[in-house]
């Protein structure tokens, strides 16, 4: 399966827990906190299959099946050790920033490279990395310092506007890719 239809399957998963999520705000209904760790999973497994299908190199497929194998035991394990909890977004964050960076570096070693702006999974990977390595100090500072600071969330959604504001220049202006 191309890596696109991943990003699909992404899209539709967000827009899918995110209005489980308003209607969990709007009735006040208890364990909204589950809905967003059950997000988590299929979050961080369609980002990681579309960076799978996106690298070429030995090394980054290893390292993103490795990474894919520890992630998922950390977040399964957590369901056990509650505590692990707050810390598996944190861990997700790092992980596939890291495999965005595998990407970036396969791509400046090509010679896809002269036309990267025309690219769509390089928009999608400038818009996840910019959302991933600004959400590391945010959700470091809601679950580990601050706890709820409501300015934080301003700060959030202005971040989700400008990933979401590069997902669709890139589904724009992007010309088609060979499968």
């Amino acid at each position: 399966m191309p890596y696109y239809k991943y990003f699909l399957w992404y899209i539709v998963t967000v827009v899918l827990f995110e209005s489980i999520g308003w209607v969990y705000n709007l009735y006040e209904l208890p364990g909204k906190y589950q809905v967003f760790n059950i997000y988590t999973f299929f979050e961080f497994n369609f980002v990681s299959l579309i960076y799978y299908k996106l690298t070429k190199e030995l090394f980054s497929k290893r390292s993103i099946k490795f990474l894919m194998v520890l992630f998922n035991f950390i977040y399964f394990v957590s369901f056990l050790y509650t505590p692990l909890k707050d810390y598996t977004i944190f861990i997700l964050a790092i992980i596939l920033s890291f495999f965005m960076i595998l990407y970036l570096k396969e791509l400046l070693n090509s010679d896809e490279i002269i036309s990267f702006k025309e690219r769509l999974s390089f928009w999608i990977t400038i818009a996840f990395l910019f959302y991933y390595l600004a959400t590391i100090p945010y959700y470091t500072a809601l679950y580990l310092i601050i706890h709820r600071a409501s300015y934080l969330f301003y700060l959030h959604h202005g971040v989700l506007i400008i990933t979401y504001l590069c997902f669709i220049y890139g589904l724009l202006c992007s010309k088609k890719e060979p499968t």
